[in-house]
C-alpha cells in the first residue's frame, strides 16, 4: 500500500502499485476487506482527498485534477503555476464543498536562511474579475522545481506580463510516451509558436537551423549585466549553429576517457593508431576500458565526437562514405558486440580501480562535473591522471561537452525582450552560484571561481554555539567533504 485517500462520498481507499500504474483499491472498513483495483490515470502518485464533483483529486506536472471513478474521467481544473503557484511548494490541500481549493505554501528563502508560510485559496470567478496582463506563453514537457519557482516569481512581481506556461506532458498517453513532445514540435514546424521554449527533449539543431529560434548572442551584447568574455566560450560555441546561440546555458560537464600519464602521455588527444599502440604496450590480456563496455557505447560517444564531419545540420545532407568513418567503425568493432548483465558474476576483482591498478585495464571512461570530479578520478591513477579523451582520426581531443537542456526564445515572438528579462536570469552569476539550483560546472566565470575559491577553503568543524572545534592536540578539526569506497568494502 502506498497511501491512503478519503474519496468524495467519505469512503476509504487505498494507492496500491499494480502491472498497469497506480490503482485505487476501495476498503471496506466495517468487513475489512479490500475491493477490486481501480485505475488511476498517468501521473496520479499523490491524491488529494475528494469532495464536489469529484471522487479524488491528484496534481501532475504543473496541472491540478479532478477524478471521477465511475466514468474513469479525468478534467484539468486549473494550472498551479498560472496560479502564480509552484505546487512543488504546496501541502495540506483541501478541496471544499463550494468548490473551492485550500492549500499551505511552504516557500525557502536561502538568501537570508528563512521559510514562508502562506494560505492560499484558489477559486473560479468571472473574468472581468479580476485585472489582466499580457501573457507570455512557456512550452514545456516537465518543469524543474527551480523553474518553476522563477516564474512565480517573475508573475508576482511584473505588473505588465505573466509567464503562462503550457504542459505538453498532458498530451502523452500508456502508448506513447513522447506524444507530447510530438504536439510540441508539430505546432513548432507549423509556426504556431510559444514565446519561450524548454528544449528539453527537443531537435534544438534543426529548431535553430529552420530559423525558428532567436539568437540570444544581440541580448547578451545588448544586456549591461553581461558580457560574452563573462562565459567559457568553448561551451558557448559548443551549442552555436551556424555562428548563433539560440539556448541558454547554465552548467555543463566533461566525459572523456582517463589514462595514466606514464602510459598515454601528457597531453589530451590521440589518433586510433596511437590508441592501438598505447594499448599494446600493457600487460597481455589487458583491456582499454571496463569490461562491461560494448561496441555500441564506444560508437555513440565516437559518432557524437565526429558528428559534425559526417552529418550538416542545416541542409540535412548525410556522409558516411569518408576514410574517418571507416576507421571509426573499425575502432567500435574492436569491442564486445554485447554483455550478459544477467548471468555475470561480479566478483571484487572485476573493480575498475582493482583492475588499473593490476594492469588489466587501461583506461577509465570518467567525467568532470565538479572540483570533487578531478580528485574523484585522479585516485585511479595515483595523481598521475590524463585527460586524453577517446581517439579521433585526426588526433583532437575526444571530450564531450555535456549541457543540460535550456531556454530558447521563438524567433517569431512579439515580447522577445520580455522573454529575455525572465531567460537572463539563468546565465547569471546569482543563479548559477547556489548549489541547490545548479549542480555540475556553472558556465558563468565569476561562479565557477567562486567554486574553485570555496573547494580550495578549508571548513573546520563547530559546535552548536558556532566555535570551533579542536583535537586532543588543540589542533582545528578539518570538515571531509568527500569520500569514496572500493569493491572490498573500505571507504
Amino acid at each position: 500500500i502506498d497511501s491512503l485517500v478519503r474519496l468524495g462520498d467519505g469512503s476509504i481507499a487505498a494507492t496500491t502499485w499494480g502491472e498497469n500504474g497506480m490503482e485505487l483499491r476501495p476498503v471496506d472498513i466495517d468487513n475489512k476487506t479490500i475491493g477490486e483495483a481501480i485505475p488511476l490515470p498517468r501521473g496520479a502518485y499523490s491524491l488529494t482527498a475528494g469532495g464536489g464533483d469529484y471522487d479524488v483529486y491528484y496534481t501532475s506536472g504543473v496541472n491540478f485534477y479532478g477524478y471521477k471513478l465511475d466514468t474513469q474521467e479525468n478534467v484539468k481544473l486549473f494550472n498551479w503555476i498560472n496560479c502564480d503557484i509552484n505546487s512543488d511548494n504546496t501541502s495540506r490541500i483541501q478541496v471544499r464543498d463550494d468548490g473551492s481549493i485550500v492549500t499551505v505554501i511552504n516557500e525557502y528563502d536561502s538568501v537570508s536562511e528563512t521559510y514562508n508560510v502562506t494560505l492560499a485559496t484558489i477559486s473560479l470567478v468571472p473574468y472581468d474579475s479580476v485585472p489582466h496582463k499580457e501573457e507570455i506563453t512557456l512550452a514545456t514537457q516537465y518543469l524543474g522545481w527551480d523553474a518553476r519557482d522563477m516564474i512565480v516569481s517573475f508573475n508576482r512581481r511584473n505588473d505588465n506580463y505573466r509567464i503562462v506556461v503550457k504542459d505538453y506532458s498532458e498530451f502523452n498517453t500508456d502508448d506513447d510516451y513522447s506524444a507530447g513532445q510530438t504536439k510540441l514540435t508539430t505546432e513548432l514546424l507549423a509556426g504556431n509558436v510559444p514565446d519561450i521554449i524548454d528544449l528539453t527533449g527537443m531537435p534544438y539543431n534543426q529548431l535553430a537551423s529552420k530559423g525558428l529560434l532567436a539568437d540570444l548572442y544581440p541580448l547578451i551584447d545588448a544586456d549591461s549585466g553581461f558580457d560574452r568574455a563573462d562565459f567559457f566560450p568553448n561551451v558557448l560555441a559548443a551549442l552555436e549553429v551556424n555562428g548563433g546561440l539560440y539556448s541558454t546555458v547554465s552548467s555543463f560537464g566533461i566525459i572523456t576517457a582517463i589514462g595514466a600519464a606514464s602510459v598515454v602521455g601528457d597531453e589530451p588527444g590521440w589518433t586510433y593508431e596511437e590508441f592501438a599502440a598505447a594499448l599494446a604496450s600493457m600487460p597481455e590480456g589487458c583491456e582499454a576500458f571496463d569490461i562491461y563496455t560494448t561496441r555500441d557505447d564506444i560508437l555513440r560517444i565516437c559518432l557524437s565526437l565526429d558528428m559534425k564531419d559526417f552529418v550538416n545540420w542545416g541542409t540535412g545532407e548525410c556522409n558516411f562514405n569518408s576514410e574517418e568513418f571507416t576507421k571509426l567503425l573499425a575502432f567500435a568493432a574492436q569491442f564486445p558486440e554485447s554483455f550478459n548483465y544477467d548471468d555475470y558474476q561480479y566478483t571484487p576483482s572485476d573493480d575498475t580501480l582493482t583492475r588499473i591498478a593490476e594492469g588489466r585495464q587501461m583506461l577509465l571512461q570518467g567525467s568532470i562535473y565538479s572540483i570533487e570530479s578531478v580528485i574523484y578520478n585522479d585516485r585511479y591513477f595515483g595523481g598521475d591522471a590524463t585527460y586524453i579523451g577517446y581517439p579521433t582520426a585526426d588526433g583532437s581531443p575526444g571530450s564531450l561537452i555535456s549541457i543540460e537542456s535550456g531556454y530558447a526564445i521563438s524567433a517569431k515572438s512579439g515580447h522577445q525582450d520580455v522573454a529575455w528579462e525572465f531567460l537572463r536570469q539563468f546565465f547569471t552569476e546569482k543563479y548559477q552560484s547556489d548549489d541547490n539550483k545548479v549542480y555540475s560546472i556553472p558556465v558563468n566565470l565569476n561562479a565557477y571561481n567562486a567554486r574553485i575559491k570555496k573547494a580550495m577553503t578549508p571548513e573546520y568543524e563547530k559546535d552548536a554555539n558556532g566555535n570551533l572545534k579542536l583535537d586532543a592536540d588543540g589542533n582545528k578539526i578539518p570538515v571531509s567533504r568527500m569520500s569514496y569506497g572500493t569493491a572490498d568494502g573500505v571507504v
